[in-house]
């Protein structure tokens, strides 16, 4: 949090292992790269390091972080971080056809609570609907539910 820099390497099932290493409860002085086996890949607009190993890495400057206290102690326990990405990393080899990322090649993994982690393999589209083409249709609806008008049930933002 010093530097205000940071990179972000994402995990994929090759070396979440070694990944994993990085997460001891050792003291400050170990070096984590020499002990996890991970390489260093220099970056371009920050001073820290990325993975090399990982195929999508991001630069980024802090924007804000948020420290969270325990509710009951008030003691802070995690801090939240919110970065402005300065360049991204993608290795060619994780891109589909069009140009995208593909999930199955890339096999990325994430921690998901604990010692528990979770493979994302497997994407899928869902295509965000259009306020022009529903409109009408949920303006019907509405007015039969409402008895003819009023604003209940919104739960997006307005």
């Amino acid at each position: 949090m010093a530097t205000k820099e940071f990179t972000v390497s994402l995990v994929s099932e090759p070396f979440v292992e070694a990944a994993n290493m990085t997460s001891i409860d050792a003291p400050e002085h170990v070096d984590m790269w020499a002990l996890s086996g991970l390489t260093m890949a220099r970056s371009s607009n920050v001073k820290p390091a990325w993975v090399k190993e990982s195929a999508v890495g991001f630069e980024c400057k802090l924007y804000h972080a948020f420290d969270i206290p325990e509710p009951e102690t008030g003691t802070v326990t995690q801090t939240m971080v919110l970065g402005l990405i300065k360049r991204v990393h993608v290795r060619r080899s994780v891109l589909g056809e069009d140009g995208s990322i593909d999930p199955a090649r890339l096999r990325a993994v994430s921690r998901v609570g604990g010692s528990t982690y979770a493979r994302i393999g497997e994407g899928f589209d869902l295509r965000r609907p259009n306020w022009s083409e529903i409109k009408e249709a949920h303006g019907s609806r509405r007015r039969r539910r409402n008895g003819g008008g009023g604003d209940r049930g919104r739960m997006g933002p307005g």
